[in-house]
């Protein structure tokens, strides 16, 4: 009886042991509504080997895609990155800042290459005027495997979708010369712009003139609520758990009206700034793609060697302890002779397993630091730039984000004094 006990024990220790393994994860907890598009308050796929159709309304949404969350867990005494859970998620923030980058603009790539939408443009955070908004959150990336996950949210503020993408990148695949050149997450950023098309062919087309709408009247309330803000009502709501800001249209303005021309004219000169931007961009895409490929190429085959040997460690470590327990089961069941010399050499090889374990855990830290030393030194770094609009120039600096603030702010002054002289 003791026996089959002390068995029953030992399954139920191994299922504890393989569930520990299985279900490391992380998750996202938001807090604030979600807020896409301007701000209330002030600035803030038919690829070529395939056969889809493309709109025929005449209907093109533009789409935005923000640079995307990095994933770094936060603390939730005080909202900050909680770096020690990052150092033991592996995450090194600079590496991963830029990989926020580079997804995003490679996120753009793909969906622009459906020729299915308007223009699609990378941008530095969400605070921008468009239809739909792609936001995404790097769950994982370590150069074999890239886990994202994907928001899509229309400018009426409702979330439309969201999913996850995964990708595990072959340990052959440098190997071969006809990928030479090739992004080795490409299929996830691929996968992504069918899931943002496959979205689209399922939309009314009197949904996307509403969104149009939207986007318009959302603009033109930014530079002037006093004169727009009764065509727009706005509320909190929630959606799956998400809680986001709604816009909902009360009515549009006349297509002839002088202030409205006057918004449309300087979101023209806004969206110079975007197409200027990426440039930008698109600089920083170049600059990091030799050193991020070689990254890549080089930690790929030690991620893979860490995982076996983590995948080594857990599964000694579960032997170790199930033999561990199986010894002191037979000692409690017997006190024959044979029984005692059993469980001497149960013990004794359960000691040579787990001391075992901790040199491949060993192991899996040296090739960790490994990879934490090759993934250094890439961040974005964007020029000063000069912007022109009624014979006034403007030098932009610091980061894409603050010199987009910058622009925006120069505009709505240019409104509110051409405004204010009428």
């Amino acid at each position: 009886m003791k026996f089959k006990q002390s068995v029953q024990l030992v399954t139920l220790i191994m299922v504890f042991f393989l569930t520990l393994t299985a279900c490391k994860s992380t998750t996202t907890k938001r807090d604030e509504p979600l807020a896409v598009g301007p701000s209330m308050s002030g600035p803030t796929v038919a690829r070529e080997q395939q056969t889809k159709q493309k709109q025929y309304s005449g209907i093109y949404l533009d789409v935005a895609v923000p640079v995307f969350n990095p994933g770094f867990p936060i603390n939730k005494r005080n909202g900050e990155v909680d770096y020690e859970e990052l150092d033991e998620m592996d995450i090194w923030p600079q590496l991963r800042r830029a990989e926020a980058k580079r997804f995003a603009v490679e996120t753009k790539r793909a969906i622009a290459q459906t020729k299915a939408f308007g223009s699609v443009s990378a941008v530095p955070d969400a605070n921008t005027s468009a239809d739909l908004y792609v936001l995404g959150t790097i769950l994982h990336s370590d150069s074999e495997v890239v886990r994202l996950e994907v928001t899509v949210v229309d400018s009426t503020g409702e979330p439309l979708d969201t999913e996850t993408f995964e990708h595990q990148v072959s340990k052959s695949f440098f190997r071969d010369s006809m990928n030479a050149g090739k992004d080795p997450y490409e299929p996830v950023f691929d996968a992504v712009a069918d899931y943002v098309y496959n979205l689209l062919t399922t939309m009314p087309e009197q949904r996307k003139q509403q969104i149009k709408d939207t986007t318009l009247v959302r603009y033109a309330n930014y530079y002037s609520p006093e004169a727009f803000g009764e065509y727009l009502k706005v509320s909190i709501d929630k959606k799956d758990g998400t809680r986001f800001y709604k816009y909902e249209l009360e009515g549009l303005p006349a297509q002839d009206d002088a202030m409205l021309q006057r918004v449309e004219m300087l979101r023209n000169q806004e969206m110079l700034f975007v197409d200027r931007l990426q440039d930008q961009f698109d600089a920083f895409q170049k600059q990091t793609d030799n050193p991020y490929r070689d990254w890549q190429e080089e930690t790929l085959p030690e991620v893979i060697r860490a995982r076996e040997a983590e995948m080594e460690r857990n599964a000694k470590t579960v032997i170790g302890t199930i033999g561990l327990i199986a010894a002191i089961a037979l000692g409690n069941n017997s006190s024959s002779t044979s029984t005692s010399v059993a469980k001497t050499a149960g013990a004794l090889g359960s000691a040579w397993l787990l001391k075992d374990a901790y040199k491949a855990n060993q192991n899996l830290r040296m090739a960790s630091a490994v990879i934490d030393e090759m993934g250094q030194g890439l961040d974005l770094t964007v020029g000063p730039q000069v912007m022109e609009f009624n014979d006034q120039e403007v030098e932009l600096t610091g980061t894409a984000a603050e010199q987009y603030m910058q622009w925006k702010t120069h505009l709505k002054k240019i409104y509110q004094l051409e405004t204010s002289a009428n």
